[in-house]
């Protein structure tokens, strides 16, 4: 099997939700034979917002990519067959990811992008952290003659300090779940849930049928290419 890099750690928590998927994924699809029948894995937990920051939330404008992740980058290329970033606004930096490594990262924007065309959705909500890493999604999605939704700037602003406390360690209830209704009011076919710490935050509420996990769709595909 090829050996999955995993560039985490942007999202700790979402890594290590990400590693427990493949492991769920491939005792569903690889025939199991005591501890080898799952893909190598190398993990690298990159302890930094992924560009230079004033503060470590905020970027430096204009925004520079952080040198330790393209270290890291580097690192994961010398030793792994392809890469997948842990963090939807990350891929904004594949480019130079699969410069620095000399690896194709696995997008997990790609997937997602993907699932939509499938569900047949014309109609999207988008939520994301922070607001600017939104584009990435959006953009596409008005390519392919979609509408999107987004949150307004105080809902916005709610969520970006629930994800931030569960960075963290702390508790922020119900941004949320108020973040998916209050798109789900707009009337969307769908939500995709943009940043890797939103599926976690709703926890059992992030399989229901009009939502999108990201993180899950990388999994599947992550231990599919593997194998």
């Amino acid at each position: 099997m090829k050996t999955i890099g995993i560039l985490g750690g942007i999202s700790p928590q979402a890594t290590m939700d990400f590693e427990k998927r493949i492991h769920q994924v491939s005792q569903r699809i690889i025939p199991q034979h005591g501890n080898s029948g799952y893909p190598p894995m190398l993990v690298y937990y990159h302890r930094k917002p992924p560009v230079l920051t004033l503060d470590g939330i905020v970027p430096v404008l204009p925004v520079q990519i952080d040198p330790d992740l393209l270290e890291a980058a580097r690192w994961l290329g010398s030793k792994a067959d392809f890469l997948v970033i842990t963090a939807n606004g990350a891929h904004v930096l594949q480019k130079e990811i699969e410069e620095a490594s000399s690896l194709n990262v696995l997008s997990m924007i790609d997937e997602t992008l993907s699932e939509v065309k499938k569900r047949a959705w014309k109609k999207v909500g988008v939520l994301g952290f922070p607001m600017e890493s939104v584009p990435i999604y959006t953009n596409p999605l008005t390519d392919m003659g979609l509408a999107v939704e987004l949150l307004d700037a105080k809902r916005a602003a709610r969520l970006h300090h629930a994800i931030i406390a569960l960075m963290e360690g702390r508790v922020f209830e119900g941004a949320a779940e108020e973040a998916v209704q209050a798109l789900r009011q707009r009337g969307v076919d769908g939500i995709i849930l943009g940043c890797t710490e939103i599926p976690l935050l709703l926890g059992d509420k992030a399989n229901e049928s009009d939502l999108i996990n990201p993180i899950a769709l990388l999994a599947e595909a992550a231990v599919k290419f593997a194998s």
